[in-house]
């Protein structure tokens, strides 16, 4: 949209589409594409697991529900070993073990506006749309797969706790390198961090003595600038309330690379509905995704007390 444009003028343009089925439909598929390249943006769920596209073929009827789902595949284990002269080696019956992702719907709520009111907004529709649609989706998208990772990370025993980080208030990197510990003692690697804006800001409690001269000096004066922390990609979200940052707790998350960790598979992207009655307006946002960890030792977190 050309900058010459006033808000006023593209909302009237937008309403005018309204007014007609050939608009409605337009205004429907340009929703979605601005919508497809926000989520994509904002999701942290998405920066770990890199979502993959599927179809109908890709999925099967599930026995316990009415809806669809997808069977994965977990890699047998097995070892190396010794054959004597006689070229005998030890037999390994190779058993499949495999585990269900469920596919279901995300949407955001039904929003309804008369046409008056949204002419009087003096930003352009679009913007109220990403505000009321995209990120309430992309919340609950984030919000599910935090909660797996947090059962799988208990569940294999991996929670580090740190109590409380010290009058300091920096993040320990001793018990940083416990928490990697739980990954890598189990023939894994720590690829990916996720911690909350309000735990990465505890960065800037780093000395030049505490990391190093060159690195503390400059977190001193710029902040923290790298998309990497001790060597494993950084994901930093401003979703507080799911990883902790305004209670009583913070918690730190480490993950396995996607192929050790799980699926994020698509089914339907994201989609926006609109339509008009009258002068009203009502529009919505939705999904159909399926998520899943299938290997909970590739979880692990650290959980330490707010300052």
């Amino acid at each position: 949209m050309s900058n010459n444009i006033s808000a006023s003028t593209i909302n009237e343009l937008f309403l005018q589409k309204l007014n007609s089925p050939e608009g409605l439909e337009k205004v429907a598929q340009e929703g979605s594409a601005f919508i497809r390249q926000k989520l994509r943006e904002v999701s942290f769920a998405r920066k770990i697991m890199n979502p993959q596209y599927v179809t109908k073929a890709d999925l099967q009827r599930s026995v316990n529900h009415d809806g669809l789902v997808k069977i994965v595949d977990i890699e047998p284990d097995s070892k190396a070993m010794a054959i004597n002269f006689r070229g005998d080696s030890d037999w390994n019956y190779v058993t499949g073990d495999r585990f269900e992702i469920p596919f279901y719907m995300i949407s955001s709520e039904d929003f309804q506006k008369t046409e008056e009111e949204l002419l009087a907004y003096d930003m352009p529709l679009t913007e109220v749309i990403e505000k009321n649609s995209v990120l309430d989706i992309q919340k609950v998208e984030d919000s599910k797969f935090i909660t797996a990772a947090s059962a799988a990370s208990t569940a294999a025993s991996n929670d580090v706790t740190i109590g409380s980080p010290g009058t300091s208030g920096e993040i320990s990197k001793a018990k940083m390198k416990d928490m990697f510990d739980k990954l890598d003692g189990q023939n894994l690697r720590a690829e990916t961090i996720l911690m909350s804006s309000t735990t990465f800001n505890r960065l800037f409690l780093y000395s030049a003595t505490t990391v190093g001269d060159a690195v503390g000096s400059e977190v001193s004066v710029n902040g923290y600038t790298y998309s990497t922390l001790f060597g494993r990609k950084l994901v930093v979200s401003n979703k507080a309330d799911l990883l902790g940052g305004t209670g009583a707790t913070e918690k730190i998350y480490c993950f396995a690379g996607q192929d050790f960790l799980g699926q994020f598979n698509v089914l339907n992207d994201v989609k926006f509905w609109i339509e008009k009655k009258k002068n009203i307006v009502s529009w919505a946002a939705y999904e159909s995704i399926g998520m899943g960890i299938g290997n909970q030792k590739a979880c692990a977190s650290l959980l330490l007390s707010a300052a």
